[in-house]
Order: structure tokens, then C-alpha cells, then sequence
């Protein structure tokens, strides 16, 4: 009887544990509701579901090209030992040149050859430039990153990349596309010279490596013996480009801003969408935070389909009809992404939702058309609270004087604002701007810090 009580009891006792629910620590009975479905976690790179920081240098912009713009870059075969190259060169500050290999994973990749070279850039995806802005995140995030290695799951590629919405693929399906792409920004490799610039000494990279990546896959085998993958993980570390480019201490330290919504959408409409997929890759590298950046409708024409595409057509009316439609879709699918374009008055039918039948002379129009383009909001609003706290944080060692107003005013002169730009960041009028610059009106206590912030004085 004594065992049969104690059986009993254990009964009762795990019947109890089997109540328990997981998820809020508590029990419940039989009677209660069913417990919800457990929401997905929003992936860590993006915290706020929106923006974060990224490596955006010289660097970074070069892998971006090559994987969007392919052989429209300026390839060259060296003479030494015939490998393919593409050289980035922005005037004295330094010359950046970049290599192919097929090999990532070793520890000294090869330089490929022309031929092969070519073969290899024939294969990049365009969707591996969001692959890539992603890898930039994670290395600016760290504090350094030329030691220090991130590591990134399938459940957060299928998240950060927008692959997890994708209902027509399978887990195995979604997961292969993944491994296809990770490794394609590791394929590029990079030789750095920098000439001495101020107090920064000169440095030259020899270490080609841009990115070091190891993709981990885990399978499975069905019941049907079918092998299928089921998980990635991928480690990752910046080469050691990011001692002079990702290091707060030395060297420069240059970081800007990319959108979670930016990168879904290169990834979504990559392999379709070329041409909008080319402009979100160079928009992301080109436009500056707090500034509004112009752009001819030739230069983004030419970013979309290459220079000699846009130099074919021009002698061809079917084909400029084409290219013109191309160019409105594209468009749109950029505002989509959440970008800020904004078009001059001369070019109503762009503007138009109605289809507006183009005027005679509608080519040379869209040309010469000049494009206004600024941050999406989410990044904007990133960067407001970056600098918001930072304001807070640094508020204690303001002075508690405010700045003269000459020197207010010859501040906003050397950051390049109009009197209009400087209003809108400080949130106050114009006429508030010419007070503080006239000296009709005082700086007060509660705008100090952000002007100060501002203005970096």
C-alpha cells in the first residue's frame, strides 16, 4: 500500500510539472486558454527593428561595388603575374586595390588569374551586397574588430535578410540560398596603401584578406535518406583593414548608417531588380548623414545600368522608351526602401501617378534632371538619438557659457550648412538662426548642448 501511495504521489506530482507553462514560469489548469504563440525574437543587429551603425569606408564601398556593378568596373590584368584587379583610388588619400579569389577559407587565398577572375564576378549575386552590409554592421559593433569575431545564426540571416517571409521556400531551400551568398564578399580580397595624412602615419595593408569567413552547416537525413540542411552558423572577422578604418584610437575611424528595411529590400529584389538593386548599394555609400545629396539623373542612370548601356541607347528610341520605364520602376522601388527622392520641377511626368504621357524631348529631360536623395527616416531617427545620447552623456563638461556669435556663425560656415540646413537641425526657425548669428539673441541653456553637438564646438 506504501508503494502504491508513493506512486501516487509522483503521479500527481508530474502531472503538476506538465502544467507548468515554460514561457511565464507559472502554472495553469486544464480550463485556462491556450497560451499564445510564441512571437519571433527581433533579430539583434537591428534592435529597434530599424537601423544601426555600419562600416561604410573606402573599403567596404569597394566590395559593394564589385558585387553590384561587376564588369562594369574598370578591370585591368597586371602585367607581373597576370591576375585581375580593380584599383580605387581617391585622389592623395590613399589607392585601394582588389582581387578575386576562389578560395576564401584558406589562410593566404590566391589572386586569381583573368580568366578565371572573370568567371567567379560573372557569379556574384547582387543579393550578397546585403549579405555584406550586414557583415559591416556586426564589425562596427564590435570594439575591435580586426581581434575580435562576430558570430551570426540561421535565425538571424532568415530574419535580417527577409527570407524568414518567404512561404514558398522551404527551410533547406531558404538555407542553401544563404550559403551560396555568405561566402561571395569573402571572394574579394584587398591590397591598401595610404600615404601619411596629418598626424596619422602612412600604413600599407599587406594581409588581402577583407572579410574571414567560415560558414558551419548542420544536416539532417529524412526518413526518406535525403540529406538536408537545417542549420548555418557563420564566424566571422574583419581583416585587418579594420585597424585603420574601424579603430576609434588611431588611424580613421569611419562608420555610417544602413536601414534593416534597406537590406530586405536588396536582398528581395537582387536577382530581379539589378538596376534598383545598384542604386540602394550606392546610395547607402554616397549620401552623408544630415546632408541631402543631388544627383544627376545620368550619374543615377549610369550607377543602374552602366555607362555604355545608357550611351547605347541614346542612339535608339525603342530602347530609350525602354530604359526610361526601367528607371521610374527603379525609383519607386528605392522610395519603397524608405529612401527620400525628390525630383526638380522640370520632370513632371516622372513625377506623376496618373502615367503622365511624356513630353517631346522627355530623354534629354530625364538626363539632366537633378534628383534629390536623403537618408531613409529610420536611419535618420537612428542617428538623432546617437547624437541625443551622446548630448546627454557628454552634457556635464559643456561650458556653461554660450558660444559667441561669430563663432556660431563661422562654425555653420565651415560644416558647409545654409542658414535653412542649420535651422532645421537645431528644430528652430530661420530667424532664430540669423538672432544667435547677429548676436540679437542669446543661445539658452536648453539649446546649449545640442548646439554645441551640432557644430562640434
Amino acid at each position: 500500500m506504501k508503494l502504491l501511495e508513493i506512486l501516487r504521489s509522483k503521479w500527481h506530482l508530474f502531472k503538476k510539472l506538465l502544467r507548468i507553462n515554460p514561457n511565464t514560469n507559472s502554472s495553469t489548469t486544464n480550463n485556462s486558454a491556450p497560451t499564445k504563440p510564441k512571437q519571433y525574437k527581433k533579430a539583434s543587429l537591428f534592435p529597434d527593428g530599424k537601423a544601426n551603425k555600419a562600416a561604410l569606408s573606402m573599403v567596404m564601398r569597394g566590395v559593394a561595388e564589385i558585387l553590384s556593378q561587376k564588369m562594369n568596373l574598370p578591370w585591368k590584368t597586371e602585367a607581373s603575374n597576370n591576375t585581375l584587379s580593380y584599383e580605387q583610388v581617391q585622389s592623395d588619400k590613399g589607392k585601394i586595390c582588389y582581387y578575386i579569389t576562389d578560395n576564401p577559407e584558406t589562410p593566404q587565398p590566391d589572386s586569381l588569374v583573368e580568366e578565371t577572375a572573370l568567371n567567379v564576378i560573372d557569379q556574384f549575386d547582387p543579393r550578397a551586397c546585403a549579405i555584406h552590409l550586414i557583415y559591416c554592421a556586426l564589425a562596427a559593433n564590435l570594439d575591435k574588430p580586426w581581434e575580435e569575431s562576430f558570430v551570426i545564426n540561421d535565425k538571424q540571416l532568415l530574419e535580417y535578410t527577409g527570407l524568414v517571409k518567404r512561404r514558398d521556400l522551404c527551410k533547406h531551400e531558404q538555407l542553401s540560398i544563404l550559403y551560396e551568398l555568405l561566402r561571395q564578399p569573402a571572394q574579394i580580397l584587398a591590397r591598401i596603401i595610404w600615404p601619411q595624412q596629418g598626424k596619422v602615419g602612412a600604413f600599407t595593408v599587406a594581409d588581402l584578406k577583407i572579410w574571414d569567413i567560415s560558414v558551419l552547416r548542420d544536416y539532417q537525413t529524412d526518413k526518406a535518406g535525403n540529406t538536408k540542411l537545417v542549420g548555418l552558423k557563420v564566424i566571422g572577422k574583419a581583416g585587418a583593414w579594420a585597424k585603420y578604418f574601424l579603430n576609434k584610437s588611431e588611424y580613421h575611424y569611419s562608420t555610417g548608417v544602413i536601414t534593416k528595411k534597406t537590406v530586405q529590400k536588396l536582398f528581395s529584389i537582387g536577382k530581379q531588380n539589378v538596376g534598383a538593386a545598384r542604386m540602394l548599394v550606392w546610395l547607402t555609400f554616397q549620401v552623408q548623414p544630415g546632408t541631402q545629396d543631388s544627383v544627376m539623373g545620368k550619374t543615377l542612370m549610369e550607377i543602374a545600368y552602366g555607362a555604355d548601356k545608357v550611351l547605347m541607347v541614346e542612339q535608339d528610341r525603342q530602347l530609350r522608351r525602354q530604359m526610361a520605364d526601367d528607371f521610374e520602376t527603379d525609383l519607386k522601388v528605392v522610395k519603397d526602401a524608405g529612401w527620400h527622392v525628390e525630383l526638380n520641377q522640370g520632370t513632371v511626368w516622372l513625377k506623376s501617378e496618373n502615367h503622365t504621357k511624356r513630353p517631346i524631348g522627355y530623354w534629354n529631360d530625364l538626363l539632366n534632371t537633378t534628383l534629390r536623395i536623403q537618408l531613409p527616416t529610420d536611419a535618420q531617427e537612428y542617428l538623432a538619438l546617437s547624437r541625443n545620447q551622446h548630448t546627454v552623456n557628454n552634457i556635464e563638461n559643456l561650458p556653461k557659457q554660450p558660444p559667441a556669435a561669430n563663432v556660431i556663425r563661422e562654425a555653420r560656415k565651415a560644416k558647409g550648412w545654409s542658414r535653412e540646413v542649420f535651422a532645421q537641425r537645431m528644430g528652430k526657425s530661420i530667424s532664430w538662426v540669423d538672432a544667435i548669428e547677429t548676436g540679437h539673441r542669446k543661445v539658452s541653456q536648453k539649446d546649449l548642448p545640442k548646439i554645441f553637438d551640432e557644430l562640434k564646438l
